[in-house]
Parts: C-alpha cells; sequence; structure tokens
C-alpha cells in the first residue's frame, strides 16, 4: 500500500490526553482570519488570497504557534485544524466572486501524525461551500523538516489525487531540500521573505531568487515572492520572472472581506506604467501563438484519442479545469500504444482512467502572456521544454508557444529592436522615444517627469582623444544612467551624439530630482578617469575654440533639463517638451549645478524655472 508509512508512524504521535472538544470549538470561535491578496505583477489581477490567523490572544494563546503547539502536546491537532479549516473556508467563500480565486491556508505537517487524523474531509468544506476543489492550496511550511519525511509525500500524493493543490511556503528558511521539492511537485514555490526584503539592493538575494525562480518553472511550479514591502523590491521581483507577489506593498492582511477582488489598484497601475517591453513583446508573442484548443479535465479519455486521430497534426493538447485554468498536456504519444493493441478503446473506458485523466496528463511550465520573449526563453531553455510553454491570460488558458514559435517570435522581437536602437548604445532611439512618448503623455498620470541630458564640452574632449574615446564616453554615461535611474523604473533614450531623454511617472519630484543628479555626480567621478594626468592635475583641458583659438576648457559633465507635465493633462507632446527643455537647458549649462527644473504649463505660457 502506498500509505504504509504512515501506518509506521504512530509511535512517534502524541499520546497525552485529548483536551474536551467543546473547549477548542470556543478556541475557534474567538479567532478569526485575515486574508491578504497574491497578485500578479504583470497586471496587477488578484490571484488568490492566503488565509492568516489573527486574534489568538483573545482564546488566550500567546502566538499562533503556541496555538498550534498546544493542540499538538494534547492530541487534537487534527481537530483544531479542521475546524479552522472550516472557518477559513466559510469566510473565504463570502468573498465577491470566490469561486474564480484561489485560498492558501497553512498546513501543519504534525497533523498527519496525530492520533485524530483523518484524511477526505476537506474536499466536503469545500463542497459545502459552494467550491471546487482546486480552490484550495494548502501551504506546507518549509520551517519544518519535510525532506526526509516519506509519509508527508503519500499524504501529499493522496491530496493530490483529490484535486487539492500545493504550495511549498518559507522557501530558503529552513530544512527543505531539492529531491523534496521535486517528489512533493508542488504547484507554488513561496520564497521567503528574508530573500525578498531589499532584493533590489542586493546582488546575492537577486541570484538566490533568479535561481529558485529558474528551478521552479523547470518543475512547472509558480513562483511566489512573499513580503514585497516597497515598489523598488516588486519591480526587482517581476524583473526576475517571479510569477506571483504577496505583501504589504500591495496590501496588509484585513480581517474584513474586500470590496472587490479583480485587481488591486496600486499594482494595476505600476503593472500600466510599466509596460513598455513587455506590450512589444505582447504583440509579438501572440501572432505566434498556437491556439490549439484546450480540452476540460473531465473528458472521456476516448475522446482525447479519437480527438488526436482527428488532429494528426497536433501532438499535444492542453488540459484545462473548470475555470479554464490550465493543468498541464496530455501527449498523443501516450494514447499512441493504445491504438496499437487490440482493445485500446476498451483500456481507455476502464472506469479508473475515466475517473482520472491525472494518469495521462504531463506538467507544463506555464507563463502570463506578459512575461517578456527573453524570460520564456530563459524558461525553455532551463526546463528543456520540448512540448512548449503554455502562456495565460489573467489566469486563464491562452494558448500554446512551442519551440519553433519561440524562436520566431525572439528573432521578431529583435529585429524589430535593432530599427529602433541607437546602434552605439542599444538603447531606444528616437522612433522608440516618440513612441513610447506618445502612450505614455496621452494617459493622465499625477506625477510626470521628463528629462533631457546634454554633455558639456564633449567636442574639446573628442577632438583630444578621438571619437574612440568619445564613443567610450556616451557608454560610460549610459551605464551610470542604467544604475542611478533603477530603481523607479525610468524609461532612458539615446536622442543621438551625446543626448539622453529619461522619463518617469508615479514618482515624487524629490526622488526625481535625486536619481537625475546621483547620475550626474557619478558622471563627474568616473569621468575624470578618461582624461591624461596632465589634464587631470590642471583640472582643464586645453585646446582650440569654435574660433581656432587656444582656450581652456572644462573637464567634461552632464547637463540635465527636467520637465514636470501637469497631472491630467493628455494633450501634451514630446514636441512640446522639448522646447520647453531646450529653454531649461540653457539654464543648466549656466548654473553651477548644471541642473534645472521647471513646469510645462503651455507653449505660449511662462515657464517657473529653477536651478539646484
Amino acid at each position: 500500500m502506498a500509505f504504509d508509512a504512515e501506518d509506521e508512524l504512530i509511535a512517534d504521535r502524541p499520546k497525552t490526553k485529548p483536551v474536551m472538544l467543546r473547549n477548542w470549538q470556543q478556541v475557534v470561535e474567538k479567532v478569526d482570519f485575515a486574508f491578504q491578496p497574491i497578485v500578479s505583477p504583470h497586471t496587477g489581477h488578484i490571484f488568490g488570497y492566503e488565509a492568516l490567523l489573527r486574534r489568538w490572544e483573545d482564546a488566550g494563546f500567546p502566538s499562533i504557534q503556541a496555538l498550534f503547539d498546544t493542540a499538538w502536546d494534547t492530541g487534537n491537532l487534527h481537530t483544531v485544524d479542521m475546524l479552522l479549516r472550516a472557518k477559513a473556508i466559510k469566510k473565504f467563500a463570502r468573498m465577491p466572486d470566490a469561486k474564480r480565486l484561489k485560498l492558501f491556508y497553512n498546513f501543519d505537517n504534525r497533523v498527519v501524525r496525530t492520533e485524530d487524523y483523518q484524511p477526505g474531509q476537506t474536499a466536503a468544506l469545500l463542497a459545502d461551500a459552494g467550491l471546487e476543489r482546486d480552490t484550495i492550496f494548502l501551504e506546507i511550511s518549509e520551517r519544518h523538516d519535510i525532506s526526509n519525511a516519506d509519509y508527508l509525500k503519500d499524504i501529499l500524493v493522496r491530496y493530490r489525487s483529490q484535486g487539492f493543490k500545493i504550495a511549498i511556503d518559507d522557501y530558503g528558511s529552513g530544512f527543505a531540500q531539492l529531491r523534496a521539492l521535486y517528489e512533493c511537485e508542488p504547484d507554488i514555490i513561496k520564497i521567503d521573505r528574508f530573500f525578498i526584503d531589499g532584493i533590489d539592493r542586493d546582488r546575492r538575494k537577486e541570484l538566490f531568487v533568479t535561481q529558485i525562480t529558474a528551478f521552479a518553472h523547470m518543475i512547472a511550479a509558480q513562483v511566489v515572492a512573499e513580503g514585497v514591502e516597497t515598489r523598488e523590491e516588486f519591480l526587482c521581483c517581476r524583473r526576475l520572472g517571479c510569477d506571483l507577489v504577496q505583501g504589504f506593498f500591495i496590501a496588509r492582511p484585513s480581517v474584513e472581506l474586500p470590496e472587490r477582488t479583480d485587481l488591486v489598484p496600486v499594482a494595476a497601475d505600476i503593472a500600466a506604467d510599466t509596460r513598455r517591453q513587455s506590450d512589444r513583446d505582447d504583440d509579438v508573442v501572440r501572432s505566434y501563438l498556437l491556439d490549439t484548443p484546450a480540452i476540460p479535465s473531465d473528458i472521456n479519455p476516448v475522446d482525447i484519442l479519437t480527438y488526436f486521430q482527428q488532429n494528426p497534426d497536433i501532438t499535444l493538447v492542453p488540459v484545462v479545469n473548470h475555470d479554464g485554468e490550465p493543468l498541464g498536456v496530455v501527449r498523443d504519444s501516450e494514447f499512441k500504444a493504445f491504438i496499437y493493441t487490440p482493445f485500446g478503446r476498451e483500456l481507455l473506458q476502464n472506469p479508473a482512467n475515466r475517473a482520472n485523466i491525472k494518469r495521462f496528463l504531463r506538467r507544463c511550465p506555464i507563463a502570463d502572456i506578459r512575461t517578456s520573449l527573453s524570460e520564456l526563453l530563459e524558461t525553455f531553455v532551463a526546463t528543456n521544454a520540448l512540448d512548449g510553454v503554455i502562456l495565460t491570460e489573467n489566469g486563464r488558458y491562452l494558448g500554446v508557444l512551442d519551440q519553433s514559435a519561440l524562436l520566431r517570435a525572439v528573432n521578431e522581437r529583435n529585429t524589430l529592436n535593432a530599427r529602433d536602437e541607437n546602434p552605439l548604445t542599444r538603447l531606444p532611439g528616437n522612433s522608440a522615444i516618440y513612441r513610447y512618448a506618445a502612450r505614455a503623455l496621452s494617459e493622465p498620470r499625477k506625477r510626470r517627469f521628463a528629462v533631457y541630458f546634454d554633455f558639456d564640452n564633449f567636442k574639446p574632449f573628442n577632438d583630444r582623444y578621438g571619437f574612440r574615446q568619445g564613443d567610450r564616453a556616451i557608454l560610460l554615461f549610459k551605464d551610470i544612467l542604467g544604475k542611478a535611474l533603477s530603481q523607479n523604473d525610468w524609461f532612458v533614450g539615446h536622442i543621438g551624439g551625446d543626448d539622453f531623454f529619461a522619463y518617469v511617472q508615479s514618482i515624487d519630484f524629490e526622488v526625481a530630482v535625486e536619481a537625475v543628479q546621483r547620475a550626474q555626480a557619478m558622471f563627474d567621478a568616473q569621468i575624470k578617469s578618461f582624461y591624461d594626468q596632465e589634464t587631470r592635475d590642471l583640472g582643464y583641458l586645453i585646446g582650440k575654440g569654435r574660433d581656432n583659438n587656444v582656450t581652456k576648457f572644462d573637464l567634461m559633465s552632464v547637463s540635465a533639463a527636467l520637465v514636470r507635465i501637469p497631472p491630467e493633462r493628455t494633450d501634451i507632446t514630446l514636441d512640446h517638451i522639448s522646447v520647453e527643455a531646450a529653454k531649461l537647458k540653457a539654464i543648466a549649462k549656466n548654473s553651477e549645478s548644471r541642473f534645472a527644473s521647471g513646469l510645462y504649463d503651455s507653449p505660449c505660457a511662462p515657464l517657473p524655472v529653477s536651478g539646484k
């Protein structure tokens, strides 16, 4: 039997005399559940909610852990867990559109070792609440040792066979081994908040999350970044390929049920603000997406065989649940054996096969349609995904991107980018800048800033040291902009020569100014090494001016003109901003700080300016 290992561990279960059931019922009546949303960083749409226990102190416990430890010590952990599970499910079912959402419930690994353990009750609780079995994700914390628990693996297999989902919680915080994760086949891996805290400033954490995300996608699991508390962490997690995010930056847990469960505005706004490259990738991917019709998970296996016989060009077919969410794929090769056996169709008609299509189901990497092509390619290579990648939109099946389609999409994207890139810096060129600005300026935002950068004393430097060294100075500034402006997801373009353009929205004016002046200071410090020692010692370069006379030129620097764009205006164009930026740039070049800012009003109105 598959579950004999569980019986062997009966001796490990606590033998303490159970507490009276009515006392635990009173405890559960006093506690409550708060719900925290888990959202897509690509769209801001809500995937589900984690149920978090609250008001345990009202029941006389100093902590959540103390409540569960007491239940364990008294031999009632399973009873208590089922009472709490019933309460969480019942409350969750009252949410708007609950049937579309997922419920994440923390599962204490010790439950399966209690004397009162009785499997099979969760399905009944969900049915009573009008919810499907795949609504619930049982979160197994890595903080408890799961690496050698064969009985736990067997229990998870049983939960899976019943249609429940599995999530590994707190990944990176405890005992879990890759083998355990591989054997448990989790649907979701939640990365511990320690690795998310400050990830935008910690290269080692970034590398860790990158590797875990790649591993998760390799086993067709999705990744949730826990504990996201800042915009910068949010953007970093999305850039690294995390499928979902959760944390105070998105929303704090609340015992009050939400009024809307479609999306979280703060995440949706950022997704809309930062959709530049993904929009282009989105368009390209959609044009190559294989619109392979999906089949429902309750289909008769004989009908799948007929499907493949009628569609010989299709080698795999996605399988979706009742909500259109992909579960995996079924390959034609799995059914060919039945075609060539005398009783193939009879075998497929076997009640065991008809009742459980999962024996033919194979896992496949899943990604949101707004995932960049670079990330899709990395997932494809890391997983050796011969079947391709299933793409979804707002969690629902959209189509399949196979190997051939993916390579063609990447090639087209690269071709399109090459047309719009500056050949030296590979930054968006004039066409891309105008296209981006037209879209960004057409959307009213409370805070929007455009910045023009222009080198000072570039020509004398170029004349003295040659155009190759001049190109290196331009590339230096390009790299500096990437570092100085990275935290708030600026758009950066290269107009040409030594002129650069940057745009950002949804951040404070002071934050924008600080980022711009940080870039200027970094260039001042690093460009000195491009001059010879004698010139560095002098602090200026001696060369010929435009009148061909010998002149002293200051070392190269960068002037910046920042235009504050009025909120809610949608009639402003990049040409309007360029005119005002030219005025500000003249002011900046004559100021000590080489910086000037002003609020754009209209082409004819006076422009308030300030230099710092």
